[in-house]
């Protein structure tokens, strides 16, 4: 007669193995756990005077909601900001904050400038600066994403064209949102190719949070993939 015992230790087992299983698959799929590789991203928020200080607001209040979505970590994804006007700011370095607490602090502080429209400047300075290893990016890898999202609501008062394109070919992924009265043509020129899937637009700022998802998704995938959504006009809806 065949032991019963050895059986029921084995079927404990498969059942304690499928457990295990099934809290790991829920953890990978729990919301705001990125499954991507490590990506160093810089947000350039415009804060120029056309930008009033309640839709500054709603801007940061996206970034920290992207930012919620995020595993932020040295070995994850580090996050920096760009504040620019007439002049550019470096208000949050990649190296400056390790943990959500603390960056969501740092974008909670951020003041807007008020004053003109530099977007290639703030471009340049993400470039040369703001994802320079000095200011914590990590060394150029095919195994580090470099990410840079834009966003704005006027005409830039100098070229972006060139300068976007340095950028890009520096090997860094370029999304450009566009809000209310936004050149189209200079967002097309700042952002990467497919654009239908880099550039997007709403018509006032109080729609901005609608992005949220799509950029959580775009940065963070599904099972280990990046799936890109094209939004070009979500302001109706």
């Amino acid at each position: 007669m065949t032991p019963t015992v050895p059986f029921f230790l084995l079927l404990l087992g498969l059942m304690g193995a499928q457990a295990t299983l099934d809290q790991r698959m829920a953890a990978y799929m729990a919301p705001g756990l990125c499954t991507t590789r490590p990506t160093d991203l810089v947000f350039i928020i415009d804060s120029s005077r056309s930008v009033r200080p309640s839709e500054f607001e709603q801007v940061k209040v996206f970034l920290k909601n992207v930012i919620d979505g995020l595993n932020v970590g040295p070995n994850a994804t580090r996050v920096g900001v760009v504040n620019y006007a007439s002049r550019v700011k470096n208000e949050v370095s990649l190296k400056t904050h390790r943990t959500k607490a603390a960056l969501v602090r740092a974008v909670s502080k951020i003041e807007p400038l008020s004053t003109g429209t530099m977007t290639g400047l703030a471009i340049q300075f993400a470039l040369n600066a703001a994802f320079s290893e000095a200011e914590g990016a990590r060394a150029k890898s095919p195994d580090v994403s470099k990410v840079a999202i834009i966003v704005t609501d006027g005409r830039p008062q100098d070229n972006v064209k060139e300068i976007a394109q340095r950028a890009r070919d520096a090997g860094i992924e370029t999304f450009a949102i566009g809000v209310g009265r936004v050149d189209m043509t200079t967002l097309k020129q700042m952002a990467s190719e497919p654009l239908d899937d880099h550039v997007d637009y709403v018509e006032s700022y109080s729609v901005i949070e609608k992005l949220t998802k799509k950029f959580q998704e775009a940065l963070c995938g599904k099972m280990g993939e990046s799936p890109m959504f094209a939004v070009r006009d979500i302001s109706q809806g």
